[in-house]
């Protein structure tokens, strides 16, 4: 019987690893060496346009990243994370 069992319980092991993994790295934390294109306190501004927002995408980048600067595609802005 434990011959068995031994193979679902490895199964169910990498499967809530998986999960837990992905459920990580969907939580919407900054991650280095990544272009963040959803930003701000609540994760409100998505590459906003206008100009105004630069600091308070630069600021947001720096706390939250530890270290990271707003750049500039397609006229958008995107939280780019330092490694």
């Amino acid at each position: 019987m434990a011959r068995i069992a031994a193979p679902w319980v490895a199964l169910l092991l990498v499967l809530v690893s998986l999960l837990a993994s992905a459920a990580a790295t969907s939580s919407g934390e900054p991650h280095c060496c990544v272009d963040h294109h959803v930003w701000g306190n609540a994760l409100e501004n998505k590459g906003c346009k206008r100009e105004e927002k630069d600091d308070e995408c630069d600021a947001w980048c720096q706390s939250a990243c530890r270290g990271g600067e707003c750049k500039r595609r397609d006229r958008l802005h995107y939280c780019h994370c330092y490694c």
